[in-house]
């Protein structure tokens, strides 16, 4: 790591401070005061449920040798308390933590894959594919970040821009010669990938998600593009045209179902076991199978291949490797305790990906399709009647419970749901999750398919406050065992 003074950590900031203070040596930067060691920057953040400027004179306790605060701060007299000007420390935070760590995404094959809706899976099948060629691949998400080879677990899908940052310089300082990010609405308009650069920026698609966020979806929409802006000088912009709402960027590369696409998808066809499709390419024609079932797997599954193929990776052998690819956690992921009838989590918690899924579920299924789902507490509201209405629409049993209810009242929650679903159908409703589940597999025939929405691959839900362990699959595989079924882990 080179040696930072405070001059060259704000080079590109537009602050300047007197000769007294810019060659003073930086050892760490922080924007949390637990973290600040002797040596330290501490950047105060007014947040969503803290307030860093609180924490500043802890900071400077610590040993902090220079606090950036975005407004004034009456009562605190240390000279080394410098506001700044602008007001937007997130963006300080970003830059002066690039500086700091040399720009990691300069010395990687970097990809950056935004939208609502297949954004792990796609992040997953293309780092499947890079570690396949023999390109060591970090990778930052939903599921888990690995950085050189270490695992570290996700809180949010993108970290705020000092971790990004940090993982980013353990990747090129492990052996990992590419990165492959998904990247948030949030991370996008809270400046977290601000200074982040990508050889790819990759589109998915776009459907209703976080308006307790963003204004409305031209907002959140908006801010999804801001990805394309961060493509390097000879990066490449990759969009996804499958799905309504894509966008319209200037030279990009796309890929859907259409004959002008630059990727073009069509025979496809999807099964238990999988699914498999044929990509019309500017080098010919490959044949994809993809071992995740699901249509939405096979648009994931073109994605990736579209991403590795603009990083050089040949087509022949991205199509290869996909074929091995053993899928994603918590998505269509399957529950298998030799039962006649297939049991699916899914992580589909927006009414997009629950239409999808749900309708994938209804096209697997040799008799009924039996759905159990729930929505968000302290979250978009607005989508809960959808989604019941989605549900009842495409499921022939809909089991209505509670996904992670944080502070509202579960049964408040049900029942925006169930203003969504008309009259004349009688969903199951059962608050309790695992119960919930429990009741769906103990219905369950031969030839139906139950698919559990909201939660996928996480293994926690919060009752309020409070983190208490919770895995769908688990409570699956459970309530089959109760039925006599073998489960083998």
């Amino acid at each position: 790591m080179p040696v930072n003074t405070l001059k060259d950590l704000l080079e590109k900031t537009g602050i300047s401070l007197s000769e007294k203070y810019e060659n003073q040596i930086v050892s760490a930067i922080a924007y949390d005061s637990r973290e600040v060691i002797p040596g330290s920057v501490f950047i105060a953040i007014k947040g969503f449920s803290t307030d860093g400027h609180k924490y500043i004179e802890n900071a400077l306790d610590s040993g902090a040798v220079a606090v950036f605060s975005e407004r004034a701060c009456p009562g605190i007299e240390s000279r080394l308390v410098f506001v700044n000007p602008t007001g937007d420390n997130r963006s300080l935070l970003a830059s002066m933590a690039a500086k700091f760590y040399s720009n990691p995404w300069n010395d990687m094959k970097t990809v950056g894959i935004t939208g609502t809706n297949g954004k792990t899976s796609t992040a997953h099948i293309l780092s499947w594919i890079l570690e396949d060629r023999g390109i060591n691949t970090g990778v930052m998400g939903t599921v888990g970040h690995t950085a050189g080879g270490r695992s570290i677990p996700a809180s949010v899908t993108t970290p705020d821009s000092l971790e990004i940052t940090k993982y980013m310089s353990e990747m090129v300082s492990g052996g990992d010669k590419a990165c492959v990010m998904e990247v948030s609405s949030h991370a996008l308009a809270l400046q977290r990938v601000r200074s982040v650069r990508f050889d790819v920026t990759l589109f998915t698609n776009i459907s209703q998600d976080h308006l307790d966020f963003h204004s409305d979806m031209e907002d959140y929409l908006n801010t999804k593009k801001q990805l394309f802006s961060l493509t390097k000088q000879n990066g490449i912009k990759v969009v996804g045209t499958y799905a309504e709402g894509w966008p319209e960027i200037k030279d990009a590369v796309t890929f859907g179902e259409r004959p002008k696409d630059t990727y073009t998808i069509s025979d496809i066809e999807v099964g238990l076991s999988g699914s498999s499709f044929t990509l019309q390419t500017p080098e010919g024609e490959f044949s994809v199978a993809v071992k995740a079932p699901g249509r939405f797997n096979v648009y994931n599954a073109a994605g990736a291949i579209v991403a590795a193929n603009q990083i050089g990776v040949s087509l022949a052998d991205a199509v290869k490797a996909v074929r091995s690819f053993p899928g994603v956690p918590g998505r269509m992921e399957r529950v298998d305790c030799s039962q006649e009838f297939l049991v699916a989590v899914d992580y589909a918690h927006t009414p997009d990906a629950l239409e999808r899924v749900l309708r994938q579920g209804a096209i697997l299924a040799e008799n009924r399709l039996i759905a159990v789902f729930g929505c968000g507490g302290d979250r978009d509201n607005r989508k809960r009647p959808v989604m019941g209405k989605i549900a009842v629409e495409n499921a022939d049993v809909a089991i209505v419970t509670s996904d992670n209810p944080r502070t509202e009242d579960p049964t408040s929650i049900i029942s925006d749901i169930l203003k969504g679903i008309p009259a004349s159908y009688k969903p199951l409703v059962e608050a309790d999750r695992g119960a919930a589940i429990k009741k769906a597999i103990d219905m369950a025939d031969k030839g139906d398919v139950v698919i559990i929405a909201g939660k996928g691959h996480e293994d926690y839900q919060i009752l309020g406050k409070t983190k208490i362990h919770f895995d769908d699959r688990e409570q699956a595989r459970n309530a089959l065992a109760d039925r006599g079924f073998k489960c083998v882990l």
